[in-house]
C-alpha cells in the first residue's frame, strides 16, 4: 500500500464492523453455504448420460448435413444446447477439483 495506512479512528471503525458482521448468524451461514460454479445437480449428471448425449449429437449434426432437412436440425439443436450445458458444466468443475458424488453413497 502506498501512503499511509488508516489512522486509528477509521481502524477502530473497521474493528466495530467487523465485530457486528462476525456477530451475525445469519450472515455467517448464508456465507458459508454459498456456492460458486457449475451447480451440484449439473456434476451430477452421470459420465454415461454426457457420452450418449455426445454420441446422439454427433449422429444427429452428421444426418443433418446429408439429410438437409429441417426436423433433424432441430432435433440436433434440441439435443445440442444440453450436451454443451452439461460438458461445460462438467469440464469447470473438473478444472476447479470438484468430484461428482458416487450414486451408491
Amino acid at each position: 500500500m502506498d501512503g499511509q495506512g488508516l489512522s486509528h479512528r477509521e481502524l477502530r471503525i473497521l474493528a466495530e464492523m467487523e465485530d457486528e458482521l462476525r456477530a451475525d448468524g445469519r450472515l455467517d451461514r448464508a456465507l458459508r453455504t454459498t456456492r460458486r460454479g457449475p451447480g451440484r445437480l449439473l456434476v451430477r449428471v452421470p459420465a454415461a448420460v454426457l457420452a450418449v448425449l455426445l454420441s446422439l449429437s454427433a449422429g444427429l449434426a452428421l444426418v443433418s448435413a446429408d439429410a438437409n432437412s429441417p426436423d433433424v436440425l432441430a432435433a440436433f439443436s434440441v439435443v445440442w444446447v444440453p450436451t454443451f450445458v452439461l460438458s461445460v458444466a462438467r469440464l469447470v468443475a473438473w478444472r476447479r477439483g470438484v468430484r461428482p458424488r458416487r450414486s451408491g453413497r
